[in-house]
């Protein structure tokens, strides 16, 4: 990765977590940075910035310029109610953005930022809310892993987010966030 990409990529996460404090200079430093999820498109030469308005799209190669794609429906409550909801790049490029309160899923396309709505059917917990977290792509696997942050069941969802299927692993309730990226 080249030294001017990493630059421009750290100075987008940090421009994005000031600009959703939505506090001028003055009050930036009494307030802590916001929280958000990130995923760096290495081969497209752009970083994914989860909002609370939806992804932000920062492309190294024009740095003025910064493309914003809304997700219709989308629900969230974040911390420190919960978790933050998942962000993960798949095998081809797109994006696709979890809710922590519901098991719905939203993909980004990678070329047009066409957004499309997934409700993977659970094989378990119908009865409880679940909502995803700490979402990431397995290539090993070749499916989505996701947390339920509010019980800490781990989930496999299948490349075409139709299927959310509960996992014998569990994590501890108070790590059931995962790791923040």
């Amino acid at each position: 990765m080249s030294s001017s990409f990493k630059y421009a990529m750290c100075s987008a996460i940090v421009a994005f977590s000031l600009a959703a404090c939505g506090t001028g200079p003055a009050e930036v430093e009494s307030k802590p940075a916001a929280k958000v999820r990130h995923q760096l498109d290495a081969e497209r030469n752009r970083v994914w910035l989860l909002t609370g308005q939806g992804v932000a799209i920062y492309d190294a190669a024009a740095p003025d310029r910064v493309l914003r794609v809304p997700l219709p429906g989308w629900q969230f409550a974040g911390e420190p109610y919960g978790c933050l909801p998942g962000l993960a790049l798949g095998p081809q490029g797109e994006a696709v953005i979890s809710s922590d309160v519901v098991p719905v899923l939203w993909r980004v396309d990678p070329e047009t930022l066409a957004v499309t709505r997934h409700e993977p059917r659970l094989t378990a917990d119908t009865d409880k809310d679940v909502g995803f977290t700490a979402l990431s792509y397995s290539s090993e696997q070749g499916a989505f892993l996701a947390v339920s942050g509010a019980h800490g069941t781990v989930w496999r969802i299948d490349r075409q987010l139709r299927q959310a299927q509960r996992m014998v692993r569990q994590v501890p309730r108070e790590k059931g966030c995962g790791p923040r990226n």
